[in-house]
């Protein structure tokens, strides 16, 4: 008879035989069986997560022979040399282990370490990096430029989605007097979700700013005509009486006729400092952008 334990287990086994002279003659077997070398192989369901998706760590014990396993194993995550969280799971009968660990964000170095049991010696895998990316965000970005007086200029304002953003930014801005106007096509982008999150930042688009001067312009017009635009032209309403009174007096003389020239100042050439702003949810983010009137 052959009987086949662990190394660590010894048998010494007698057999007895008749012999034809009464005496007894026996046998001693003994058989060692080493125990199997294994691998531990560890993944994650993605390398790069975010903060509401956690890992999926996968450690799976395989090794020669099929058969079952059992035994546990060792998850352990480090950021640098500081162990930062580590869980112990049984393995099932094909060799795998799971866990799910939460973490912050960061990037972390994670190994896994299997036991081993009475017929397989333990193993310890190659560490894997996670990624756990920070809360969703975005940004945008816009370069100073120039416009000639009395013209319209264009820039383009660079959106990028951070962390895996995704949402509706709805844009503005705001010019530093009536000297010049601005405005956004178009006033609302949508970002929709990325594909995968492979890395921490990408583009989402693009946005125009536009901003747009006056130019000098000289009228010709009447007296009472000349009076009226220049009056306006500094755009004052707070003496309506005033005004009343000085347009019945230039009736009253005959002053309304004749012919005057009245000239409306453009945008003042020199630099201005626009004002964009980008509102998604509670996420509001500002830049000031420098225009240069030539």
């Amino acid at each position: 008879m052959n009987f086949r334990l662990p190394a660590f287990a010894l048998l010494t086994v007698l057999l007895a035989l008749p012999h034809a002279y009464g005496q007894m003659s026996g046998a001693s077997y003994l058989e060692i069986i080493d125990q199997a070398p294994t691998t531990l192989t560890l993944n994650s369901s993605s390398s790069v997560v975010g903060l509401e998706t956690p890992p999926l760590l996968s450690a799976v014990v395989s090794y020669p022979k099929s058969g079952q396993t059992a035994g546990s194993v060792t998850f352990t995550v480090e950021n640098g040399s500081t162990v930062v969280a580590t869980n112990t799971v049984p393995v099932d009968l094909t060799g795998v282990a799971t866990w799910s660990p939460g973490l912050l964000s960061g990037t972390f170095t994670i190994f896994a370490v299997y036991s081993g049991d009475s017929n397989l010696l333990g193993s310890t895998s190659p560490a894997i990096s996670q990624t756990v990316l920070g809360p969703p965000d975005f940004s945008f970005s816009v370069s100073p430029f120039s416009v000639a007086q009395g013209q319209t200029g264009i820039a383009p304002i660079t959106v990028t989605a951070i962390n895996g953003f995704r949402g509706t930014i709805t844009f503005s801005c705001a010019s530093p007097s009536s000297e010049m106007d601005c405005g956004l096509t178009p006033t609302a982008l949508t970002v929709p979700a990325p594909a995968s999150q492979a890395s921490t930042s990408a583009s989402a688009g693009g946005v125009a700013l536009s901003v747009t001067t006056f130019a000098t312009t000289v009228e010709k017009a009447g007296l009472l005509g000349a009076f009226l635009l220049s009056f306006l032209s500094f755009k004052r309403r707070k003496h309506l009486a005033l005004l009343a009174a000085l347009m019945l007096a230039l009736l009253l003389t005959g002053c309304g006729t004749g012919t005057r020239y009245v000239q409306h100042d453009g945008t003042p050439k020199g630099t201005y400092s626009v004002t964009v702003t980008g509102t998604s949810g509670t996420l509001s983010h500002t830049q000031t952008v420098l225009v240069t009137v030539q």
